[in-house]
C-alpha cells in the first residue's frame, strides 16, 4: 500500500503527537466513534455533523441553517469541540477553526465492512441518527439511498482522500494520517481513549 502524498503546507505530524483543544475527524471507518471518545477524554464538545445536516425524513438541512447552527455550537464550546464526518457545507468553516485534523484512511474492504455492519445494525435496532430518521433494511438493500451502495459507489475516491483533505486543509494544521485498523488502536492507547457505543 502506497504512502498517500500529503499536501506540503500541513503539519503531517506522528500518531502520538499531543491534540488540541479543536479537533477534527474525516474519513471512514470509525470516525464517530473516535470523535466521541475523544470529546469524553479531554472534555471537549461533540458535534456530530450528520446530526445537524439532516432533517427529519432525511431531508437535507439548507447550507445557511447548517452553516448557522454549526457556528453556534463551535461559539458555545469555549472547552473546544471535536467534530465527525466533512461536509461540503461546512468544510471551510471547520478547517479555518481546527487545530488537530485527524484523517481515517483505513483499507476500502475494512470501511465496506463496518459501513454495513454499523447500516444493518442500526436498522434491526430502530436507532435514530441523523437528525433524529431511523434507517431500515429497505433502504439500505433495495434501494440506492443506502449508506452501504453510497460507499460503494465513491469507492475510488477512498484511495485519494488524506490528500484530498490534505490539500484543503489549513496551512500548518496538526494532520493526522491512521490508515490501518491497527493504526487506529494505537491512536486509541497512545490518547488514552476508550471506545464507547
Amino acid at each position: 500500500m502506497s504512502l498517500p502524498v500529503i499536501a506540503s503546507h500541513v503539519n503531517s505530524v506522528p500518531l502520538d503527537h499531543p491534540l488540541g483543544r479543536k479537533v477534527a475527524v474525516m474519513g471512514h471507518g470509525g470516525k464517530t466513534t473516535l470523535a466521541r471518545a475523544i470529546a469524553q477524554k479531554f472534555s471537549l464538545e461533540h458535534i456530530e455533523l450528520d446530526q445537524i445536516a439532516h432533517m427529519p425524513g432525511w431531508e437535507r438541512r439548507p447550507a445557511n441553517d447548517f452553516r448557522r447552527i454549526l457556528e453556534e455550537w463551535m461559539n458555545g464550546s469555549p472547552n473546544g469541540w471535536v467534530t465527525d464526518h466533512y461536509h461540503a457545507e461546512v468544510v471551510d468553516m471547520v478547517h479555518e477553526q481546527a487545530e488537530s485534523l485527524i484523517v481515517l484512511q483505513l483499507p476500502f474492504p475494512i470501511m465496506l465492512w463496518r459501513r454495513t455492519k454499523r447500516s444493518l445494525l442500526n436498522a434491526l435496532t430502530r436507532k435514530q441518527v441523523c437528525g433524529g430518521n431511523v434507517e431500515t433494511f429497505r433502504q439500505h438493500l433495495l434501494t440506492r439511498d443506502s449508506a452501504i451502495y453510497e460507499m460503494w459507489q465513491k469507492r475510488h475516491r477512498y484511495r485519494k482522500l488524506a490528500e484530498s483533505i490534505s490539500t484543503v486543509a489549513r496551512e500548518g494544521v496538526d494532520f493526522y494520517l491512521i490508515r490501518t485498523a491497527r493504526e487506529l488502536d494505537n491512536f486509541y492507547r497512545l490518547h488514552g481513549l476508550t471506545r464507547a457505543g
